[in-house]
């Protein structure tokens, strides 16, 4: 993988070298429907440009990290973040909500959350950060492509990233010879499939417990939700799962 980028100026070019190397092996065409990516706006440019209609799908662990990281940068709203029963920490806490929301109604929800917005400089800024990133339709990361309603279907890139640490670990050498790369893939592609046999349909066994509950409470409380949407239950909702998906551990 390091030696195509070095190889490359874009990740446009690794994509289109990748598809002629598909091409010229099984005569078949690289295509994806669907796209598991972290918050790098040239990634996502290069998938759009090679893959015209993919959905791009954004990792929700790296979205709460990208906010927690906004957060950490001030020191007040750090301190009140980490507080519990907290006015400012609370509304904080809420944003962390919306991904689990349906897309178009994002937008809506962030002016729910903005309007309890307590009066201070430095929820504008951060509420600012997150409006011109993550919320409007021309932001560089709008809401279509990380926010969905709870559902046992995993948002994140853990799994990527879990076998480029495994991958990497093959190799003692930044540079390793061809026929060693190739050895570690094939081998990698048989594991892959054999993984892909054994689960089939049933993909959520692969959450583990914890995750499995998680995830099953915040479907029941985006149920609870639906069946009396208000305002009011909306920011309850929202402040609920945003305390289960921090940005990062208290």
């Amino acid at each position: 993988v390091k030696s195509i980028h070095s190889s490359l100026r874009s990740e446009s070019k690794m994509w289109i070298f990748l598809q002629d190397i598909c091409i010229e092996y099984t005569g078949s065409q690289f295509i994806f429907k669907k796209l598991h990516v972290d918050f790098e706006k040239a990634a996502h440019q290069a998938a759009y440009e090679v893959f015209e209609n993919v959905q791009l799908i954004a990792c929700r662990f790296h979205l709460g990290q990208s906010w927690w990281r906004k957060i950490n940068s001030d020191s007040i709203l750090r301190i009140a973040y980490k507080k519990e029963n907290d006015e400012l920490g609370n509304w904080l806490k809420s944003f962390f909500g919306l991904a689990f929301l349906p897309s178009n109604e994002v937008a809506d929800a962030f002016v729910e959350i903005m309007s309890v917005c307590p009066n201070d400089k430095v929820c504008s800024e951060f509420s600012d950060y997150v409006f011109n990133n993550y919320i409007d339709d021309e932001s560089p990361f709008p809401p279509n492509i990380w926010a969905k309603e709870p559902m046992f279907d995993p948002r994140t890139t853990n799994a990527v990233e879990s076998f480029h640490r495994t991958y990497n670990s093959q190799f003692y050498k930044s540079h390793p010879h061809i026929h060693l790369v190739i050895m570690v893939l094939q081998e990698a592609q048989a594991e892959t499939m054999t993984k892909i046999r054994s689960i089939e349909t049933d993909c959520h066994k692969n959450m583990s417990f914890i995750e499995m509950q998680k995830i099953n409470s915040t479907i029941m409380a985006y149920d609870e939700y639906l069946r009396n949407k208000n305002s009011k239950n909306l920011l309850k909702y929202l402040l609920k799962v945003g305390n289960k998906y921090l940005g990062m551990p208290l």
